[in-house]
C-alpha cells in the first residue's frame, strides 16, 4: 500500500500496531498450513534497537521461509487476499530474493526466499543457518519468530547497503545497542552465509561501523556491484555495470535493449497507470523510452565513480 507520511508519535504506533496486526494475521495462516517463517526487521528492529520509546515506523511485512515451502507459502498468502504483485518478467527486472504480495486496505509482504541479495550462499543453506538463529516473541497476538541479536546486526549492516536514512539509523542503533560479542557472533553468521563482503561494506557506511568492520578483521575489497548497492543512485547506475559485465557485443546490446524495453510485467511497477489497460501501458513504454536516456547520463556518472572508488579501495588493500 502507498507509505503514508505519519506526523506523531501517535500516528506512528497506530501504524506499526496495524502492521503487527496483518502480519500475526499471516503468520498465524501460515503456521495453520505447517509453513514455518521468520518476521524480519518490522517489529523485531522497532523492540530490539528502538526501546528508548523514539518511535520506528514500517509499512509492510518482510518474512523468511524454507525454499522448499515457498508454493505452499504463496497459496497460503492468495487464501488470505493477497495478490502477487510481479509475474511475468525476466531475469534481472525483479529482485531474486523476495516476491511481493499486495491486498487492497493492508501492507504489503515481502516473501523472502533467502535473507538478503547480499547472500552469496544457497537458500536452502541461508534457511538452515538463519532458522537456528531466532528467538520467540509475540506479533498482533500471534506467537512468531525473530532474528537474535546477531543476526539481527547481520541484517542491519546487509540492509544498511541501501542507503536510506531509515536503514542508516538502524545500523547506527544496533551499533550502540550491541556489544562486541553478538558483533562477532553476526561475523559468524556472515562468514556461514557468505556475506562478509556485504557485511563489511554495510558497516563501513557509519564511522562507528567502519571501527567496528576493521575490529572484526571484515575485507575491505569490494566489487562495483557492492559498491552501488550502497549508491542512492544504485537504480540508474546498476544497468551500465550489468552492460560491461556482460560477455560479447550481442549480450551487452541484450542488457541495453531490456533495459530500454523491458516487460510489460516490469512497465505495470514501474509505472502504475499502465496497470489500467492498453493506452496506459502505451503510455508507460513512451514514458520509458524518455526516461532512460533523460537519466542515463547520471547514471553513468555514478557508475564511473563506484569503479574509481572500487579500483582506488583494491589499490589500498595492496
Amino acid at each position: 500500500m502507498p507509505e503514508p507520511q505519519p506526523t506523531t508519535p501517535l500516528q506512528l504506533t497506530v501504524l506499526s500496531l496495524a502492521v503487527d496486526q496483518v502480519a500475526g494475521e499471516v503468520i498465524g495462516a501460515l503456521s495453520r498450513r505447517n509453513v514455518r517463517s521468520v518476521l524480519l526487521k518490522g517489529a523485531s528492529f522497532a523492540r530490539w534497537l528502538y526501546d528508548d520509546g523514539k518511535a520506528r515506523y514500517y509499512v509492510d511485512i518482510d518474512l523468511l521461509v524454507a525454499p522448499e515451502q515457498l508454493d505452499v507459502a504463496g497459496s497460503v498468502l492468495q487464501d488470505v487476499g493477497y495478490v502477487r504483485r510481479y509475474t511475468g518478467g525476466v531475469v534481472g527486472e525483479q529482485a531474486d530474493h523476495s516476491s511481493e504480495w499486495d491486498r487492497p486496505g493492508s501492507p504489503s509482504i515481502d516473501l523472502h526466499n533467502i535473507l538478503s541479495s547480499r547472500v552469496g550462499t544457497s537458500r536452502e543453506r541461508c534457511w538452515a543457518v538463519i532458522s537456528a538463529n531466532t528467538c520467540p516473541t509475540t506479533v498482533g497476538g500471534t506467537a512468531a519468530e525473530v532474528l537474535t541479536p546477531p543476526a539481527l546486526a547481520l541484517h542491519a549492516a546487509l540492509h544498511a547497503e541501501l542507503g536510506l536514512q531509515k536503514t542508516l539509523d538502524d545500523l547506527g542503533r544496533a551499533l550502540a545497542r550491541l556489544d562486541l560479542p553478538d558483533w562477532e557472533a553476526a561475523r559468524n553468521i556472515a562468514e556461514e552465509l557468505d556475506a562478509l563482503p556485504g557485511f563489511g561494506v554495510g558497516l563501513r557506511l557509519l564511522p562507528e561501523g567502519k571501527e567496528m568492520a576493521e575490529r572484526l578483521g571484515l575485507p575491505s575489497d569490494t566489487s562495483v556491484e557492492l559498491f552501488l548497492r550502497a549508491s542512492s543512485t544504485a537504480v540508474l547506475a546498476r544497468p551500465f555495470e550489468q552492460v560491461a559485465a556482460a560477455r560479447g557485443m550481442r549480450a551487452k546490446v541484450a542488457v541495453a535493449a531490456r533495459e530500454l524495453v523491458p516487460t510489460p510485467s516490469f512497465i505495470r511497477i514501474w509505472y502504475p497507470p499502465a496497470r489500467r489497460g492498453r493506452l496506459g501501458m502505451v503510455v508507460g513504454y513512451l514514458y520509458r523510452l524518455v526516461w532512460v536516456p533523460w537519466k542515463a547520463p547520471r547514471g553513468l556518472r555514478s557508475w564511473w565513480r563506484a569503479r574509481r572508488a572500487v579500483a582506488a579501495s583494491s589499490k589500498q588493500a595492496r
